[in-house]
């Protein structure tokens, strides 16, 4: 997967025990998080105003939400936070979806 944005203009978005989840641009102008029943990332002025080490931060966070919290399962966590910038940047050269 390439990069699709970051969270300063992406929201993740996801339904807490499922795999059902997707990044959506933000502003949402077409509603499309409404399909889900959490989002986080650029829906917040603070994620948006913060350095990308910050977001990078936030990111991981949240992935660790989702998964322990939320019971996301970990593989549709990880792939689908490969679309932003700060979550690729935290993940080592070798780790699945990275390299090549």
């Amino acid at each position: 997967m390439q990069v699709q944005g970051d969270a300063t203009n992406m929201m993740v978005c996801w339904t807490p025990g499922t795999s059902d989840m997707a990044l959506v641009p933000w502003p949402d102008a077409t509603m499309q998080s409404n399909n889900y029943r959490s989002s986080a990332l650029a829906c917040y002025t603070e994620v948006r105003k913060g350095s990308f080490e910050h977001r990078k931060t936030v990111i991981f966070i949240l992935a660790m939400t989702m998964i322990v919290r939320d019971k996301c399962p970990a593989e549709a966590v990880h792939e689908t936070l490969l679309g932003l910038a700060e979550y690729r940047d935290g993940c080592p050269d070798d780790m699945p979806g990275i390299c090549g």
